[in-house]
């Protein structure tokens, strides 16, 4: 019997169909995996090696070990004298965990792993669930074991500093109640085994993580041809569920009585859905099922014109906590009918030219206060407002709030895109909607990801042909904003075009 293990928990608190895939599909129909994945692999490799070889007192180091003896040299070094074990691995029934690190509190054991992102959340104060449900299943395991009480673990993060995890406290939410990883860990561990086992079927479902994965290729081929509710935009995998029961493909919630599921009050039947929302989602269903159907707005979209803008999209690392290696700007002068345009960009060769970096990009910015700043969902901001937080001698939170207030500056996405338009496209991306209008990146690996990827490889390797590989794609990029704003400027204004009700 295939062991359940905290990496088949992480990939199912993630996506039911992927550890379906692992443990049921022919690896042929696996995609490669990407230079990013690679990328983080090794990375965690060395961050590892950094952390643990800093750590002082009586070590059980078993990473040397053939993977056979390491389960039993384990269980001595538990019993032992050590105060850590590295590379340990320890067993129960069909559980299997090889935590990256164990660590004696009194006369337990408590389990630990190393991550190269933050352990908590962006508000500092959750753990991150993905993290967290890993090392509550070593936990588990220990307190079946009598090794630990299965109430807490810990993750090191970037910074080499332990954060300790309570799992027991209720942090997260399901179903509208409040449980803890520990209990997230538990049912995730129950549905792990029934899936090994064939007891339950489960179900893909389109996300923006979808591409991160080895099995993208085969699982939207799946989903396409299940024509299924994901492919909307906007719709999940909760809403997809709820509305499955009524209407399990695009095609046939396109042509669904709404009616019977609204009530008199602008509520629905169905849990999480307004009367509003689910007629848009039909609205974009039908779109999706009328060939040669045309886009529109919602209304007048009041985008600014005759004014100089500037496109503005940065590549940012993760793995050194967010750090913006690149700010890219497109620069549109008006020139009648069209724009004269000019690409420029502020690129740090190290990190410890961020600070400098963010400095002139800050006055590329400013330079002009009548010009227009466009780009592409939150990330810009949010990223501009951490930089203020590490430099404040550069400028303020405050400065960056003017700098995007919205007679200033304009989220393509959440301001004008995602609240007033319509799309017969399956998501809202800057590469789908710039695509559909024509545009086209020139590298065909062309991603964030990807960027990041060459960007480790640039730091390593001096080459001037990936830095310039880089700079081709963020030009891209800003491009390719200037190409959906064109788009959005034609946009007719409509409303949702008639449906056929009587189609079969």
């Amino acid at each position: 019997m295939r062991s359940i293990t905290a990496t088949m928990i992480r990939d199912l608190l993630q996506c039911e169909r992927r550890l379906h895939h692992d443990l049921h599909t022919p690896s042929s129909l696996r995609d490669p995996v990407s230079e990013f994945v690679q990328m983080l692999w090794e990375g965690g490799i060395a961050h590892e090696e950094e952390v643990l070889s800093q750590l002082k007192g009586n070590i059980a180091d078993l990473r040397h070990l053939p993977a056979a003896l390491r389960s039993k040299a384990t269980l001595r070094a538990l019993s032992g004298q050590a105060d850590y074990v590295l590379g340990g691995v320890i067993r129960h029934g069909d559980l299997h965990g090889e935590p990256d690190i164990l660590r004696r509190r009194g006369g337990m054991w408590q389990a630990g792993d190393l991550k190269s992102g933050c352990p908590t959340d962006n508000d500092g104060r959750l753990p991150k669930k993905d993290y967290a449900v890993q090392v509550a299943f070593y936990a588990s395991i220990l307190a079946e074991m009598n090794a630990g009480d299965g109430s807490s673990a810990f993750v090191i993060g970037r910074d080499g500093v332990p954060i300790e995890f309570d799992l027991e406290q209720p942090c997260y939410k399901l179903e509208g109640r409040p449980v803890s990883p520990a209990a997230v860990t538990a049912m995730l561990t129950t549905k792990a085994r029934r899936i090994r086992d064939g007891e339950i079927t489960t179900k893909g479902a389109a996300s923006a993580a979808c591409k991160m994965c080895h099995w993208y290729s085969h699982c939207a081929k799946e989903l396409t041809d299940a024509n299924d509710l994901t492919l909307i935009a906007g719709v999940g995998r909760a809403v997809r569920d709820e509305l499955a029961s009524f209407a399990p493909t695009i095609a046939s919630f396109a042509h669904l009585d709404l009616s019977p599921l609204i009530k008199s009050n602008g509520k629905t039947m169905l849990r999480g859905l307004g009367s509003d929302r689910i007629r848009r989602f039909q609205e974009r269903a039908r779109l999706l099922c009328t060939p040669h159907a045309i886009p529109f707005a919602r209304r007048d979209l009041a985008l600014p014109t005759g004014q100089r803008e500037i496109h503005f999209d940065i590549e940012a690392d993760p793995m050194r906590d967010g750090f913006v290696y690149l700010h890219g700007f497109l620069f549109r002068e008006p020139q009648g009918e069209s724009f004269s345009e000019r690409y420029e960009y502020v690129f740090a060769e190290k990190q410890t030219g961020e600070e400098e970096a963010f400095r002139e990009a800050m006055k590329l910015l400013t330079a002009d206060p009548h010009a227009h700043i466009y780009y592409y969902s939150k990330y810009e901001r949010s990223s501009f407002r951490a930089l203020a937080k590490r430099y404040p001698d550069v400028c303020t939170r405050e400065d960056i709030d003017q700098l995007f207030a919205r007679d200033k500056a304009t989220d393509l996405l959440f301001d004008i895109i995602a609240p007033h338009t319509e799309w017969p496209t399956n998501n809202h991306s800057i590469k789908t909607l710039a695509r559909y209008q024509g545009f086209e990146w020139r590298d065909t690996d062309a991603s964030g990801a990807a960027s990041i990827a060459w960007f480790h490889d640039y730091l390593e390797t001096q080459d001037p042909a990936v830095k310039n590989r880089i700079l081709a794609y963020n030009e891209d990029d800003v491009r390719a904003s200037a190409a959906v704003l064109d788009g959005l400027r034609v946009l007719p204004v409509a409303s949702a075009p008639a449906w056929p009700t009587n189609a079969g």
